[in-house]
């Protein structure tokens, strides 16, 4: 299992950053547009326990879909998804929110994943080259959700 974490400050409110945070329709708009296609909720109350959102993704030039449940979800300190269909063999995204007071709050987000041993991914992508990209994607998915939340 490899796990890829990032840590960022941003100067808004907890509630406010938990919501755009926790929004599947914001993940394609944080992302970098090479790794994630498109986003949406397809079950259940977006982003509740239970609920299942759809991640589409390109992987070295191959288009392919995760579907990911919420598995856990504490209201503005954690959301936990899993990935129950798609590429990986397996994939989990921790996000944990802390309030630093003054409007400020820390976002820790850590993805573990597996890659396939058989399967389009592993066809494509060597270990380094997976975490490269899952490592540039969540510090760049970060830096963007910061800007934005930020300026408004």
């Amino acid at each position: 299992m490899t796990s890829v974490k990032t840590e960022v400050e941003i100067n808004a409110p907890i509630e406010k950053v938990f919501e755009y945070y926790t929004n599947p329709d914001n993940i394609q708009d944080s992302w970098p547009r090479d790794v994630v296609k498109g986003s949406e909720n397809v079950s259940g109350q977006k982003s509740e326990e239970g609920s299942e959102m759809k991640v589409e993704g390109e992987y070295m030039g191959k288009r392919d879909e995760m579907l990911l449940e919420v598995t856990e979800k504490e209201q503005n300190k954690r959301l936990v998804t899993k990935q129950t269909e798609g590429p990986f063999q397996s994939w989990e995204s921790i996000q944990e929110f802390q309030s630093n007071g003054n409007n400020s709050t820390r976002v820790t987000h850590t993805i573990n994943y597996e890659l396939p041993t058989t399967g389009k991914v592993a066809n494509f992508l060597t270990g380094s080259q997976a975490d490269d990209k899952i490592r540039q994607g969540i510090e760049q998915a970060a830096q963007t959700v910061k800007q934005k939340l930020e300026q408004s």
